[in-house]
């Protein structure tokens, strides 16, 4: 690995945000202002930036996992829709980890891969932004209940399906990158043609792949609910006083306030 060097930045930056989301747990005023600071200037940028592409026709849309990411996360916040801030904070989390983890298996890919240098920076600034925004709503703000795992899980099936219409061509035609979308390679198990750098892997190497990613995606999702449910307990338990408990931020509080 030639740029080990980046996979050990990222590695120091993911790092360097758990410890402030750790620091940050007893104040969920500060988290939720902070979610909303990052949540519209992802929103803005990310629609700005999509909206070029299309006018420029580049044959870029925001298809990967991430992309979308980027826009749920920007409408959960900045609209203040509580249902979907598991939702949110699962997708954000699971866009930042994965690239982290993809950035240790591969770290030249994000260089060689990278159309121009700019890229580089941008890439690995917006995915560790996600990882940060994603713990802050998961473990920071809300309790959540494990009777609503329904919403992320429908919400996941929707964006599987999503890309599989574009990766069929169905929607997005002119689509520039449909052979290399992230959730395709999950879901069909050709992942691990990345990840060990293989140039062709068997049919049933990849069928085991595809199902163990499967299995632990559902398993990573019930063990989010568990981990958040702890985590709060804890704090009960031991009777830590959270600054602005019930601080809200969002257009839809503030049209509620308003009337």
């Amino acid at each position: 690995m030639k740029y080990w060097w980046l996979a050990l930045l990222i590695v120091g930056i993911f790092a360097i945000e758990t410890y402030i989301v750790w620091l940050m747990r007893n104040n969920r005023k500060a988290c939720m202002i902070t979610l909303f600071v990052i949540s519209t200037i992802l929103l803005v940028y990310k629609t700005v930036e999509f909206a070029y592409y299309r006018i420029a026709h580049k044959g870029l849309y925001p298809v990967e996992f991430s992309h979308i990411t980027y826009f749920v996360l920007g409408v959960t916040v900045c609209f203040g829709i509580k249902k979907m801030r598991a939702f949110a904070g699962i997708c954000s989390v699971l866009a930042g980890f994965g690239y982290i983890v993809a950035a240790c298996f591969s770290p030249d890919s994000i260089i060689t891969e990278a159309s121009a240098v700019y890229y580089i920076p941008l890439a690995i600034i917006q995915h560790e932004v996600l990882w940060f925004a994603g713990c802050l709503l998961l473990f920071n703000t809300d309790k959540y209940s494990l009777k609503d795992i329904w919403v992320p899980l429908v919400g996941v099936v929707a964006m599987i399906v999503f890309s599989i219409l574009v990766s069929q061509r169905i929607i997005y035609k002119d689509f520039a990158g449909y052979d290399n979308m992230i959730i395709i390679k999950i879901i069909t198990g050709r992942i691990v043609e990345y990840l060990i750098g293989a140039e062709k892997v068997t049919v049933a190497k990849q069928a085991i792949t595809a199902s163990v990613l499967i299995i632990a995606a559902i398993g990573i999702f019930v063990s989010f609910y568990f981990v958040n449910n702890y985590a709060f307990k804890r704090r009960e338990k031991n009777g830590s006083q959270i600054k602005g408990a019930d601080f809200e931020i969002g257009l839809s509080n503030l049209i509620l306030k308003r009337k």
